[in-house]
């Protein structure tokens, strides 16, 4: 018998779509009811989980045994790394750090720029509510994306017809290409910086006649601190274009000061967007656990935040790493190339609801969805905490059930 499940939430990405809706037959998903291709993607994995078998070494397994194999390595590592977390639940990744932290690994998340600028300057941040029902100018830095997002445009848009409101897209590659757009400007990619400095001094009064602005057009540049000025409730959506380059995380604590110095006289936060594929998340239930929002490592008995030295694209890089316990649905992203590469080279304990094509893990320990198989709950990308919905069965167990099982065999 069908069965139509209204206001499903969709894990598949940062946004956590709550409004989808599901048509299914109690076995299996009949239809999905969203315009998003990642969504759909999502939604489709649950057809093919119960197919996966824990393996070792890529030969299929019993589930003890693959238990037995994973606590066999990690008894031998001396140096393990705990990475992945996205596309996965807080129980999840709050397991994730219990593991770490019982056998002193490193865990890092995908957010190290963003937490590390953040750790320096702090965040001003609102729900995607306050941005729809007070927002006036929202502007769009490096997030074309988020921008070009049908799901994102309506969330703003509905009961917001009293809201006068300017939009307002920046970065590198900017052009105006839709009506939802009110005005954009060509920002040097390497000159960011130095705009967000051109910005906080004119807002403060500092004259800069004397000086050629750089990186944007003067008259963009006055017109940007003529609408700062003018607008009650100013929001910032950081891109993942925004985060690039070796000082990404000084532009963001750079934005970070000129967002509180705009809050002497007005209200203005900004929020962060992660990459295509990531989901936000897991370095809040790290900051709430550790007190630090990634590259922490436990290996003395109590947790340590170092941003350059335990970002987990640079350890496996470095080959620094003899053990890495990957999870997550999307538990490559974040990594460079090279550390992806690098992962061919050293023992992986691979935890979730997909295989890794990109290389054989020494241990396969597959696991149902949270958000399709069993109910949890995760983060918007602003923050916000979303319940996941279980509906259909399944026969495997759930990521955090693993990981529990993982560590209580230790």
């Amino acid at each position: 018998m069908k069965n139509l499940i209204e206001d499903v939430t969709c894990a598949g990405c940062y946004c956590a779509c709550d409004d989808i809706r599901i048509e299914t037959d109690g076995q299996q998903i009949l239809e999905v009811q969203t315009s998003c291709a990642q969504g759909q993607d999502w939604f489709e994995r649950a057809g093919t989980t119960d197919q996966l078998s824990p393996q070792i070494q890529g030969k299929p397994v019993s589930q003890n045994e693959a238990i037995a194999r994973a606590v066999e390595l990690i008894q031998k590592a001396q140096s393990p790394l705990v990475a992945g977390l996205s596309q996965t639940s807080t129980d999840a990744q709050r397991a994730a750090i219990a593991l770490a932290d019982h056998i002193g690994a490193t865990i890092d998340t995908t957010a190290a720029a963003v937490t590390r600028a953040l750790q320096q300057a702090g965040e001003a941040t609102c729900t995607l509510g306050e941005v729809r029902s007070r927002a006036d100018l929202i502007i769009y830095w490096g997030a074309a994306e988020l921008l070009n997002n049908a799901n994102h445009q309506q969330s703003l848009v509905a009961n917001s017809s009293e809201v006068a409101r300017k939009i307002i897209a920046m970065g590198g590659e900017c052009s105006q290409q839709t009506d939802f757009i009110d005005e954009c400007i060509q920002v040097e990619s390497q000159r960011e910086l130095e705009v967000i400095w051109q910005l906080r001094a004119l807002l403060k009064g500092v004259d800069l006649a004397e000086t050629e602005p750089v990186g944007i057009a003067e008259s963009e540049l006055q017109s940007l601190v003529s609408q700062l000025k003018q607008c009650k409730y100013i929001v910032f959506f950081t891109g993942p274009e925004f985060k690039q380059g070796p000082l990404a995380h000084r532009k963001l604590e750079a934005l970070s000061l000129l967002i509180k110095e705009i809050q002497s006289e007005r209200r203005c936060h900004s929020i962060t967007v992660p990459a295509f594929g990531e989901t936000k998340g897991a370095e809040n239930v790290l900051a709430w656990q550790t007190g630090y929002a990634a590259a922490v490592n436990f290996a003395p008995g109590f947790p340590r935040y170092s941003p350059g030295e335990y970002h987990a694209s640079r350890l496996l890089e470095q080959l620094e790493v003899d053990l890495c316990i990957l999870t997550g649905g999307n538990p490559l992203v974040g990594l460079t190339e090279q550390a992806v590469q690098n992962l061919k080279r050293v023992p992986v304990i691979q935890i979730g609801p997909v295989l890794s094509s990109e290389f054989q893990p020494e241990v396969f320990l597959p696991a149902g969805i949270t958000g399709i198989h069993f109910p949890g709950s995760m983060y918007r990308y602003d923050g916000t905490p979303l319940p996941l919905r279980g509906f259909l069965s399944t026969v495997q167990n759930s990521e955090a059930e693993v990981l529990k099982q993982i560590n209580n065999s230790l």
